[in-house]
């Protein structure tokens, strides 16, 4: 059940969402993408946010007790950007970590997971590895989130966006508030990709 407080803190948090993303969309008027903010400090700060607006089943964290990780998959396209915009922070007295995986198997253990564009190839064999568990899938690839991951970033007017997948968040027995259902773009189905 969303308390009040917590209630209070998600619209918070969205109308930060929003905030950043109008200043850095107005601040464009020179060469440097949105007035200094890159891409990946836009999708970094987008990473922290879906983690204040999804909900997971009390058990996703038995193995990783008092924090919330969020793990990257692949070759790593954020670099510092990420651990600097996670860091000190929490979400509901969960510490947010990030970890970087070279293996499946390990990146099982993460709350948030983002699949590098790096696995493109592979992308099929991981969503279906990940099955039944409980991790946000988040990716950048084309047509991520129609091809069976949660939420997919994209580009339009040269602005970070994002789709979500609402049957694979179902699947994974996510809860995503409606706020942040309002921001994306909502996609079905579930084109896997061949590999």
């Amino acid at each position: 059940m969303v308390t009040p407080v917590r209630l209070r803190s998600k619209v918070v948090a969205l109308f930060l969402i929003g905030a950043f993303i109008v200043a850095g969309s107005r601040a464009r008027g020179d060469d440097t993408p949105r007035g200094g903010l890159s891409d990946y400090q836009i999708k970094a700060a987008y990473l922290y946010y879906f983690s204040t607006f999804v909900d997971w089943p009390p058990e996703t964290f038995s193995r990783s007790g008092d924090t919330l990780i969020i793990g990257v998959l692949g070759e790593d396209p954020f670099g510092k950007v990420l651990d600097e915009t996670m860091q000190g922070k929490t979400v509901n007295a969960r510490r947010l970590i990030v970890k970087r995986f070279q293996s499946l198997k390990d990146a099982r253990e993460s709350q948030i997971l983002f699949i590098s564009s790096s696995e493109r190839e592979h992308l099929a064999s991981i969503l279906k590895a990940l099955e039944g568990s409980t991790v946000l899938t988040v990716g950048e690839t084309e047509r991520f989130a129609s091809s069976g991951g949660q939420i997919g970033f994209r580009m339009e007017d040269r602005k970070v966006r994002f789709d979500i997948n609402v049957a694979a968040v179902g699947h994974a027995r996510l809860k995503i508030s409606a706020q942040l259902m309002k921001l994306g773009r909502i996609v079905e189905g579930s084109e896997r990709q061949g590999g």
